[in-house]
């Protein structure tokens, strides 16, 4: 899952950044911004889903080995 939201994240940067690139009014300059906004979202969300996983990884009991 944190994967996904990196490769979401960096996907959605580059869309924007493209579409900021070649904007041709200011409606293209909104577009890119918000693409921008959405790329943080997804990657907040990574870290979230990132120390989320860190915390249940150390509250678990290990099994013990026969």
């Amino acid at each position: 899952m944190k994967t996904a939201l990196l490769v979401l994240s960096f996907i959605a940067f580059l869309a924007g950044l493209i579409i900021l690139g070649s904007a041709k009014s200011a409606i293209h300059e909104i577009e890119g911004f918000v693409l921008y906004v959405v790329s943080a979202v997804f990657f907040s969300g990574a870290a979230i889903v990132g120390a989320i996983n860190k915390i249940a990884g150390k509250s678990e009991k290990p099994t013990p080995e026969k």
